[in-house]
């Protein structure tokens, strides 16, 4: 007995010291052997890439670190973009570890987060392509003391009510702004609100990821929304948007008609989820079967021999932007074969190597393995025409609404917040006096000001900063940036390209810089540069080309003073005198790497001068700064993105060894619009022109601001292959696309036309509907609804002015509001009371048709007469659009999530 008592005591003290032992375990980034010892190895050759920058990356390992903080810096260190390497110091990345495990500590919930899911998808500091910043800091601070007393899913959902709080939606360019810029903003586009809304979600210990549609199939657009982990489950949520529950938003139904949902894992991810592509540095996710039906499609490349080609590229293209976009990119394997799971639409199947292809256009639901034989060379002429259907749009799900009452009440009540803050931005009034006390232009000082949002004290501290003599030119820089630079640049930034500009003068020849800050002269001689199309304005080249502190899409940043301190003003004359000696000294000096940059975020010229490594396209902006550095004009080329200088009264491209084209190798194409067409043809909206390299045809960067309208004039294009691409989206989300591939030779001009494929379909009368509810005008002006039908022909929406689908139709209509305005037709606008946003008036959309109302209505009774009507669920699909004439028939009808509408109304207008 006392034996059996010894005994049980004994075992008592070993369970004791066992759990004493497990209580004391320290937690672990990774703690299988195997993995750590990837993990060393990758740390390891990363270490050796970054060598130019090891004490600014590595020192911090000689703090007195755990083991846990050890690991964290290891595995981001192994597998972090270059960009994070050339850019950011250690101490950042060790303050990202030490907070992700300060906020696990913090949480019921971070004890119970495997080690995987932990570190992918709370450690990582980056969620896309983001600046970064320190926001994961700020915001635990903020949520902290809200959240501490829930569950993880009830946390997750109150941290994306304070996300709304502070951001809401507005379209922008496609820069992302990192998540304390979108903080002081107060808006963002989606794949800036995902990306605010995972950073907050992480910074508190909750697993979160962006994903993502890369294209639409039934609309020319993209979106990205939130996928958050709770309790051993994945769900979603729209970012900024929050719901009472999890696994419902405005994008649900058209997730549903989606090819392909993915999200990027950080790191070397082992996990169980399908992985289309798992990559060195990172895995891309497929979770489209989570919102959509799916299906596997099985591909086998040979070639003209019959034989697998084993490393063959595939590419599954899927139409949008007028474009046909590689939404995922396989190699195939030993048997030349890969598979890609996708949705039930249409696809264009492209499998390539070297200057060999062959391509099919297929429909999901009808295949199931197809061969391509890379039997292709490019084409000197070649006419197809292909119909593109996307997958269908299925009955709505049905979803209870329990609580929505009480979740627009708490929007807004969010909404009322953000706008209290938004409030706080300078009035014209007070711009207006801060550009009189400084003798400046008040019209352009009150609009940069505006612009510039939350962001305003950095824009009027860097016009106070300048010189009196030099606040011309700044008000002149603040005119080359977008409204997204003015949001979250800093003053010292622009003050470093005011200040450290060089200007030319005078310039026979070549280009020869004033000093350094001069202001641009009234007058240059016209050997400096060419006038740019359309204008005669040779100060606005020089100010586009030298004074501009935007190259391509990059994050701005200082480094004019930096470089030109760095080179020396022995080699920059020398460069003065021989461009070229720049391009010779980037090839020897930069490292080209094409793999490790793969979130595709530029290094910035700093960056890639301190490392000595560079992507393609980091180099081509680091050439363009250095070249404005030193006074000598330089831009992008419009179509090809290369670099180029203005040099001997013309453009030349910057070599490297690498481009094979020479100014006697150009030719010239005039694009003209059919006059046939129902709208003026818009660059990636209804055409886009592509060269052949490489096995496919690479779309041209044409349509924006810097790069103009290729209809507009001639193009100065190298010989080669192209492809022109039209496409004429109908209201169902189908394609009517033309393929047209041709040949310029050296020195050849050649006339196309762009031509709209139009539909057979004849109109029809979809539904009667008698149009007249009780309205509560917003305006307060007095409606009558019998007196705007009778007009002729009316739009109606039904809206949610708080939702991104709803504010893209404003956007679309207002891109469009001439053609609109002929139509002559009213623009009804109907906000259900309970959805009307706090602070809403019929100003805050502007530029809108002219013939534009916003009424409140008390119910759906509306709604419910047209879902009777049609046969439709449409109460949930906001916005829903329709055509009404004055004889009741509805005509067009639109519901849900779309890009476009805009340009359908003016179709459908034309066709009656």
């Amino acid at each position: 007995m006392k034996h059996l008592t010894a005994l049980k005591y004994f075992t008592f003290l070993i369970i004791l010291t066992l759990f004493a032992s497990c209580a004391k375990k320290e937690f672990h980034i990774y703690s299988d052997t195997a993995y750590s010892q990837r993990v060393e190895k990758k740390f390891s050759e990363r270490k050796a890439m970054a060598l130019k920058r090891d004490s600014a990356l590595f020192n911090v390992f000689n703090l007195n670190l755990t083991q846990a903080e050890q690991e964290g810096l290891k595995f981001l260190y192994a597998y972090m973009p270059l960009s994070d390497l050339a850019d950011y110091q250690g101490e950042f990345f060790l303050n990202q570890v030490r907070w992700s495990l300060a906020a696990r500590d913090t949480f019921t919930w971070g004890k119970t987060i495997p080690e995987d899911v932990f570190r992918h998808f709370v450690l990582p500091y980056r969620v896309n392509n983001e600046n970064l910043d320190t926001a994961r800091i700020v915001f635990f601070n903020e949520l902290k003391d809200r959240i501490k007393n829930l569950p993880i899913l009830d946390a997750a959902l109150e941290v994306n009510h304070w996300c709304h709080e502070k951001v809401t939606y507005k379209g922008s360019d496609g820069r992302t702004s990192a998540p304390l810029a979108s903080l002081k903003t107060a808006y963002g586009r989606c794949g800036e609100e995902s990306t605010f809304t995972v950073t907050a979600l992480r910074a508190v210990a909750i697993p979160a990821r962006q994903v993502y549609t890369p294209r639409w199939a039934h609309s020319d657009d993209n979106h990205a929304w939130v996928e958050f982990w709770a309790d051993g489950k994945w769900h979603y949520l729209g970012a900024c948007e929050p719901d009472c529950i999890p696994d419902r938003g405005w994008f649900t139904e058209p997730a549903r008609r989606a090819m392909l949902i993915h999200t990027k894992a950080f790191g070397d991810y082992q996990g169980g989820e399908r992985a289309e592509n798992r990559e060195t540095n990172y895995a891309l996710l497929n979770t489209l079967s989570t919102y959509a039906p799916t299906k596997e499609i099985h591909v086998q490349v040979i070639n003209t021999d019959a034989n697998p080609e084993k490393n063959a590229t595939v590419e599954f293209q899927l139409y949008n932007y007028a474009e046909f976009y590689p939404i995922s990119v396989k190699k195939a394997d030993e048997k030349g074969q890969c598979s890609f799971l996708t949705g039930f639409g249409d696809l264009v199947v492209w499998a390539r190597t070297d200057d060999r292809f062959g391509f099919k256009k297929i429909t999901v639901a009808d295949t199931d393995t197809l061969t391509i034989t890379l039997d292709q060379q490019p084409y000197t002429a070649l006419n197809l025409e292909y119909d593109l259907v996307p997958p269908i749009q299925r009955e709505p799900l049905v979803v209870t609404d329990d609580c929505a009452d009480k979740n627009n009440r708490m929007l807004q009540h969010e909404d009322s917040i953000r706008g209290a803050y938004e409030s706080t931005f300078r009035t014209e009034e007070q711009a207006r006096a801060f550009a009189a006390a400084l003798n400046l232009d008040p019209d352009k000082t009150w609009k940069f000001i505006s612009r510039s949002r939350g962001n305003y004290e950095e824009i009027e501290a860097f016009l106070k900063s300048a010189d009196p003599v030099q606040r011309p030119t700044a008000l002149e820089l603040l005119s080359l940036i977008s409204d997204k630079d003015l949001r979250d640049t800093k003053a010292k930034i622009l003050l470093d390209h005011l200040r450290s500009a060089s200007i030319p003068t005078n310039a026979p020849s070549s280009v020869t810089p004033a000093k350094a800050g001069a202001v641009i002269p009234a007058k240059a001689p016209s050997s400096v540069i060419p006038a740019k199309a359309g204008t005669s304005s040779l100060t606005s080249n020089l100010t586009s080309t030298i004074l501009n502190p935007r190259i391509a899409n990059e994050m701005l940043v200082a480094y004019r003073e930096f470089l030109s301190k760095q080179f020396g003003s022995a080699f920059i004359d020398e460069v003065r005198q021989e461009p070229a000696n720049l391009t010779n000294w980037i090839r020897q000096e930069i490292k080209m790497v094409t793999t490790e940059n793969y979130y595709n975020t530029p290094l910035t010229p700093v960056g890639v001068y301190n490392l000595r490594v560079a992507d393609e396209d980091s180099r081509k902006i680091f050439t363009v700064a250095c070249y404005r550095t030193f006074g000598i004009p330089s831009r992008l080329k419009p179509g090809t993105l290369e670099a180029e200088y203005w040099f001997r009264n013309q453009w030349n491209l910057a070599d490297f060894g690498n481009s094979g084209v020479t100014a006697q190798t150009n030719a010239t194409l005039i694009l003209k619009s059919d006059p046939a067409n129902p709208v003026q043809p818009q660059y990636e909206t209804h055409y886009t022109l592509a060269r052949f390299a490489g096995g496919k045809y690479n779309t041209l960067a044409y349509g924006y601001d810097n790069f103009g309208d290729p209809l507009a004039g001639p193009l100065t294009l190298p010989q080669g292959h192209y492809l022109l691409v039209t496409g004429n989206r109908m209201p169902g989300g189908k394609v009517l696309a033309s393929l047209s591939f041709f040949e310029l030779k050296g020195g050849e001009t050649k006339e196309m036309m762009i031509s709209l494929r139009k539909s057979a379909q004849a109109p029809e009368t979809i539904a009667k509907l008698n149009a007249v509810w009780p309205v509560n005008p917003i305006d307060r002006n007095s409606f009558d609804w019998k007196q705007t039908l009778a007009n002729g022909t009316t739009v109606i929406g039904w809206v949610d002015p708080d939702k991104e689908p709803s504010k893209h139709i404003f956007q679309d209509l207002g891109l469009l509001k001439n053609e609109l305005d002929k139509l002559g037709c009213p623009f009804v606008f109907l906000i259900p009371e309970n959805k009307l946003p706090a602070g809403f008036t019929a100003a805050t959309w502007k530029n809108l048709p002219s013939a534009t109302r916003f009424l409140t209505i008390p119910d759906l009774t509306s709604l419910t007469e047209l879902e009777k009507e049609t046969g439709k669920s449409l109460s949930g699909q906001f916005p829903v659009v329709i055509m009404i004439n004055n004889e009741s028939n509805v005509t067009y009808l639109s519901s849900g999530y779309k890009i476009g509408i805009g340009e359908e109304i003016i179709k459908e207008a034309q066709r009656k």
